[in-house]
């Protein structure tokens, strides 16, 4: 790792942006600095409104990326502040009255690190820390995992900045190590991690969520290292398995299989098509107690795998289906089929439990795709819960676009197998003794 680019958690080392320091600038020196930009008249409200974004066509003039600029309406008049950028989104707001970024980021940074504190459960140091727009930093993402921060940057304006954010986040008590997550083709081009203060992170670190252990891998896992917008799916859906079996489709390293079984489930099954990440759902397992041997794991494409027979609980958890320039109707007929196929698993009585991460797809829409395909899949269903993202992944009630996470609950009518054993109308027995591997398909792992 190249040492001149690291700064040390002291907060020494260089801190420029644009033509002069930071630190010798005060409010008058930065309105001096700020470039001017006359806002299109139909983008005046949505900025005034709080929304972070200012799109190429929506204002007259420009500036090199990463300056300060101050967005003027018609006549004049001072709307916000923000950062130039580049592409389709030519500003980042980051508000109405301009402030230095050497006081704006620690503000900023130390305001999300306080509501974290306040919402975060217990026994839970795996979190996100700035969710972009929604902690008044559009662009900008940071993730806790224990003692290292992971910064991700959306947005070439930050670039420039970089040194400043680092030093803001590594006031805060639990940062040991600042690390910049590569893999935003746009903004960097690159992959892995980059170092930016403190020790190296290490190839391997365990978190805790919910009192439970996790393995995170920061240089090679999804995202940032796991999928934080899920925390608390994970924990409430274990309460709904207890007693069930249940399978878990694109499971990654097996997150809701493993808080599923911990909670008393039957046996789970966690399928993905990496064999990387179910080693890794193996291991989580082992950090947890439990014995990956009494449960399945199946390097499968969920998209057409099944299961020998219908079980108690589907967890349906994919990637975005909508890409590029798919069409809204591609996408919807995607999610139709892939629940229809989903949702043949679950038993009478089971629970239906299905994502989606796509931001392009409207929710009414995409909850639509997912009542078709539920139809296909024979009735009648009932919704019993529906979510969002958690409250660490906050949403600028100007941004209604920054929503992307949704989830429900959906309870297959019927009587429960359970129920049928019981009055003796299945010769079967499903108590927990009988539930050998392979009951739900051949454990495939390569770990």
């Amino acid at each position: 790792m190249d040492g001149s680019r690291t700064l040390r958690l002291d907060g020494s080392g260089p801190l420029l942006f644009g033509t002069f320091e930071i630190s010798a600038v005060g409010p008058r020196g930065l309105e001096r600095a700020l470039i001017d930009l006359i806002l299109e008249n139909d983008t005046v409200g949505p900025v005034a409104r709080g929304h972070p974004w200012v799109y190429s066509g929506g204002v007259r003039g420009s500036a090199p990326v990463g300056e300060l600029v101050r967005l003027l309406d018609g006549r004049g008049r001072p709307v916000a502040f923000g950062l130039a950028d580049q592409g389709d989104i030519v500003v980042r707001v980051l508000g109405r009255h301009p402030l230095p970024l050497g006081e704006l980021l620690p503000q900023r940074i130390h305001a999300a690190q306080a509501w974290r504190r306040a919402m975060v459960p217990a026994a839970t140091d795996a979190y996100r820390l700035v969710n972009g727009a929604g902690d008044g930093l559009p662009g900008v993402v940071v993730d806790r995992y224990a003692q290292v921060a992971v910064l991700r940057l959306y947005s070439q304006a930050w670039v420039s900045h970089l040194p400043l954010l680092v030093r803001a986040l590594s006031q805060l008590p639990w940062v040991r190590t600042v690390v910049r997550r590569l893999g935003v083709q746009r903004v960097d081009g690159g992959r892995g991690l980059e170092l930016l203060a403190g020790p190296e992170a290490p190839e391997e670190l365990v978190v805790l969520e919910h009192g439970l252990r996790f393995l995170v891998r920061v240089r090679q896992g999804q995202k940032t290292g796991l999928f934080l917008d899920q925390r608390e799916n994970r924990h409430r859906v274990a309460g709904w398995a207890r007693g069930r079996e249940v399978v878990n489709l694109f499971g990654y390293n097996g997150g809701f299989s493993v808080h599923a079984a911990a909670a008393g489930s039957g046996r789970t099954v966690t399928v993905d098509q990496a064999p990387e990440a179910l080693a890794d759902a193996r291991e989580n397992f082992r950090l947890n107690g439990l014995d990956p041997d009494h449960h399945g794991f199946e390097q499968a494409d969920a998209f057409h795998w099944r299961p020998p027979r219908q079980v108690g609980l589907v967890i349906n958890d994919p990637p975005s289906l909508s890409h590029g320039t798919r069409s809204d109707g591609a996408a919807r007929s995607a999610y139709r089929d892939l629940n229809a196929h989903a949702a043949t698993m679950v038993e009478r009585g089971g629970l239906f439990v299905t994502a989606s991460c796509t931001a392009r797809l409207r929710e009414d829409r995409w909850l639509e795709a997912v009542r078709h395909g539920v139809g296909k899949a024979g009735g009648p269903w009932v919704q019993v819960h529906q979510a969002r993202e958690p409250a660490d992944h906050p949403v600028a009630a100007g941004h209604p676009e920054g929503h992307y996470l949704k989830l429900v609950a959906l309870l297959r009518s019927g009587v429960p197998r359970a129920s049928r054993i019981a009055s003796g109308d299945d010769g079967c027995t499903l108590g927990a003794d009988r539930m050998g591997a392979g009951r739900l398909g051949p454990d495939r792992s390569t770990s």
